[in-house]
């Protein structure tokens, strides 16, 4: 049985990654400091160290187990944060992101599957943005991301690590945070949920491509085993933010009370990938419809609330 180190494997999409490379028959071990991640979302046939990757003693651990594959999403995942404190960000996202890769360079790998993002387009030309459209990192979380796209080409070329990179759009489902940093969907579910109102920054036209958390983790599978290169995980559909927030009312039987604010400077006005190159390569695509995985997100935060 083939063996899988996923570092940020108790966070959000990572714990529905773990789920995914079981079901696929793989053996799977988590690394997680457990900073956003929740032990509680680690499969129990997944195997745990509590650990953060900028630890010396990932070296060795890797070492111990030499992993066949890499799936590495830890990170710094706020925009807003990483503008507060550009250094943390690059702490974690760049310097840390270094040390898996150095603990795993020379252990016969046969890939590194990296979760980048769909904020290293910024605000794209041409929506729905395909992988080789002009990226315009727009933070240092975004600018981040995009630096270890290209320290991969580095490790393939000087040390034989082969790679493969996910760009997902907006995704939304299960034991995502709906604190201040967590996604839009879980923050206005928890929101309807507990009879408020929903705030939205600017006039909430602005669009994004919502894709269900299932259908990004098994796309991640289908790449690690599969995949070359760069793929958009997306649904090529846009819906604006308000939309949104009526279809979550919709789901719960309610007309949301909605409430705006003024727009936040960098808020880009749409955002939408392309999803036809994973279509193409990885016979993937999104099969979970908004209204489904609305529906069954809000399940799950009821049931945990």
């Amino acid at each position: 049985m083939e063996h899988v180190l996923v570092t940020g494997g108790a966070g959000f999409i990572g714990s529905h990654l773990v789920e995914a490379l079981l079901r696929a028959g793989l053996q799977v071990t988590v690394v997680d400091d457990l900073s956003s991640g929740k032990k509680k979302y680690v499969a129990p046939a997944a195997k745990f160290h509590k650990l953060d990757i900028r630890s010396g003693n990932l070296r060795s651990l890797a070492r111990r187990l030499k992993p066949s594959y890499v799936c590495h999403l830890a990170a710094q995942s706020s925009a807003p944060a990483s503008r507060d404190d550009a250094a943390h960000d690059a702490d974690i996202n760049i310097v840390g992101t270094l040390n898996v890769l150095e603990a795993v360079k020379n252990i016969g790998l046969k890939k590194f599957l990296f979760v980048s993002s769909a904020a290293v387009y910024g605000a794209p030309d041409i929506t729905p943005a395909a992988e080789e459209a002009t990226l315009k990192p727009g933070s240092p979380y975004a600018l981040s991301k995009l630096t270890i796209e290209k320290y991969l080409a580095y490790y393939a070329s000087d040390f034989g690590v082969p790679y493969v990179v996910a760009r997902p759009a907006n995704v939304y489902g299960p034991r995502q945070k709906t604190g201040g940093e967590g996604g839009v969907v879980a923050i206005f579910c928890n929101k309807l949920l507990q009879g408020k109102a929903i705030l939205i920054d600017g006039t909430g036209q602005q669009t994004r491509d919502f894709i269900y958390v299932t259908d990004v983790a098994q796309g991640m599978a289908l790449a690690l085993q599969q995949g070359r290169g760069v793929y958009n995980l997306a649904t090529g559909t846009e819906i604006s933010i308000r939309e949104l927030a009526v279809r979550i009312g919709e789901v719960i039987g309610e007309v949301p009370l909605i409430e705006y604010a003024p727009a936040r400077e960098q808020d880009i006005n749409r955002s939408c990938l392309s999803p036809q190159k994973a279509q193409r390569d990885l016979k993937w695509q999104a099969t979970v419809p908004i209204i489904d995985g609305l529906r069954q997100t809000l399940r799950w935060y009821k049931s945990h609330s």
